[in-house]
């Protein structure tokens, strides 16, 4: 099994979890010895594994759409779009039909112009994935709200290594991670509406899944496409 890295904190629960860098990582009341942790961690030893498995996947997946070259495929959406570079001192990103335009100013392909060049082609994604995500979690978070008679105050997108979304239930501000803008849009609302209900419920309670269903009645349907989605 790979390595596990225990910190301890004022909490009442342990808690473990299985990272990017593919290690189990536990958080655990600060008097809980270790030896009561690795039985924990053995009976969920076959969980654990699921998660390595699934991570490994994704890890795979983010690495190829990081090779930004010409004809990879990138994603958007749920769906999978054909790169094509054209070189131009005006820099956008057009869709059309399932060919993804990335206009960019990059240098002439000199070895030592590489790397520049990969860093604008990764900056220019990025910028545009965020324009993107902000414009459509904003819409889909103003669906909720009027949906469930709440209020979210503000909203952050940026990319999350470990999680899909947190709620701080008392500043009533949401963060999402920019990596779901390539996920369908029905996975998408199921991790809005689920961190949103924590304005409701601010735990995992049965009454939070309850008021999660009865907006979204199939949302573990939404969540194994979160889970499965990249799957090769």
């Amino acid at each position: 099994m790979n390595e596990i890295i225990i910190k301890y904190k004022r909490i009442k629960n342990i808690y473990i979890r299985v990272k990017p860098d593919l290690n189990i990582h536990v958080t655990a009341p600060k008097r809980v010895a270790k030896k009561y942790i690795k039985e924990i961690i053995e009976k969920r030893k076959e969980w654990i594994e699921e998660r390595i498995e699934t991570m490994q996947k994704k890890n795979i997946h983010d690495i190829s759409i990081k090779k930004l070259e010409d004809g990879n495929e990138i994603f958007y959406l749920g769906k999978s779009y054909m790169l094509k570079t054209i070189k131009s001192k005006r820099e956008n990103i057009i869709l059309a039909g399932r060919i993804m335009y990335m206009y960019v100013n990059i240098k002439n392909d000199l070895q030592n112009n590489e790397n520049i060049n990969k860093r604008k082609k990764e900056v220019l994604l990025d910028i545009w994935y965020k324009k993107e995500a902000i414009k459509l979690f904003d819409e889909l978070i103003k669906k909720y709200s009027s949906l469930m008679n709440i209020k979210v105050e503000t909203f952050t997108v940026k990319k999350l290594k470990s999680k899909w979304g947190s709620c701080d239930t008392v500043k009533k501000h949401i963060v999402l991670n920019l990596e779901l803008i390539k996920y369908p849009i029905h996975a998408i609302e199921y991790i809005i509406l689920h961190e949103m209900a924590h304005l409701i419920y601010p735990n995992h309670s049965k009454n939070f899944y309850n008021t999660v269903a009865l907006y979204m009645p199939e949302w573990k349907k939404a969540k194994i496409i979160l889970d499965t989605f990249f799957d090769i």
